[in-house]
């Protein structure tokens, strides 16, 4: 969540049981909070679903949550920006198709019962498929309608796209960067993001640099700052008696920060010039094997 900034965090089959959900608030309650809905029956086995906050973006103290399917549909209500709140319920249906229609139903007269506000997100796992193309026209697809994305792989070889994103359509101008990505934690399903903006968030400008940690076995660049660390000396040991306004110790040590600074970037800059044409790439045989009609995969 750290490295790709996630704010929301929502799981399918997390089959978490009571012990798991302690041992997560003892271990990360300063950085993250969980909001889980467990299977009544088999709560460390089966379905599951919770939503995991990351407490150092956003503020959980108004948070409501409501469980509205045990184990399979849970809603969070939550401050995104100033003082408005999203609604989002988080699903993971059923496999049995044919109980597809009362699982919907049963969340409908619940939500209804609830009382609660429209939702502006309804995402998760919908263990079916309806596109053609994919198999799925959610959100992605309508600002995707040529582009094929799969979700779920299974252990026989059928390639699907089980995981949507629905959107209430005012929210649709302000989402972007959508991404599906695999997970750190082995998984048969692909991690679907998007970034939500509202649209009166505040602009946030470019962030102090930092030294990037890649760069700490960069022999080279140490090499060359290790020759003009040791030029700097030499200046400065002569600036002790020859000083002046244009010529100081503190003037010197400001221009070789200045050009570390410079060659760091410069070099930074090469090394994510060429990890993006490797991911650029990558992505283009990704969608080439996928948009391959003679591609041999099969859809569920």
């Amino acid at each position: 969540m750290r490295e790709k900034k996630i704010g929301i965090l929502c799981i399918q089959e997390s089959h978490l049981t009571h012990k798991h959900e302690a041992q997560i608030e003892v271990l990360y309650s300063r950085r993250l909070k969980v909001f889980n809905s467990r299977d009544p029956f088999h709560p460390g086995n089966s379905a599951g679903v919770a939503f995991v906050i990351n407490k150092e973006m956003i503020n959980t103290t108004d948070a409501e949550i409501t469980k509205i399917v045990l184990g399979r549909a849970l809603a969070m209500s939550i401050k995104w920006h100033n003082d408005k709140c999203i609604t989002i319920l988080n699903i993971y249906a059923l496999n049995d198709l044919t109980k597809h229609p009362d699982f919907w139903d049963l969340i409908s007269k619940t939500w209804l019962e609830k009382d609660l506000p429209q939702a502006d997100f309804v995402l998760g796992d919908f263990n079916l498929t309806e596109e053609a193309l994919d198999r799925a026209p959610d959100t992605w697809r309508s600002l995707y309608p040529m582009s094929r994305l799969f979700t779920f792989y299974s252990n026989t070889n059928t390639y699907s796209h089980l995981d949507w994103i629905y959107m209430a359509p005012q929210h649709k101008r302000n989402t972007h960067h959508w991404e599906s990505c695999t997970t750190t934690i082995p998984s048969d399903h692909k991690m679907v993001l998007v970034r939500f903006i509202p649209q009166n968030a505040p602009f946030i400008g470019n962030q102090c640099w930092t030294w990037p940690l890649s760069l700490m076995n960069e022999k080279k660049l140490f090499n060359n700052i290790s020759d003009l660390g040791s030029t700097m000396q030499q200046q400065m040991t002569h600036q002790l008696t020859h000083r002046s306004k244009a010529s100081n110790p503190q003037k010197t040590w400001e221009e070789f920060k200045s050009n570390i600074t410079a060659m760091a970037k410069k070099t930074t800059k090469e090394h994510l010039h060429k990890i993006r044409i490797r991911t650029k790439q990558l992505e283009e045989d990704i969608k080439h094997t996928l948009e391959n009609e003679t591609h041999n995969y099969t859809c569920k």
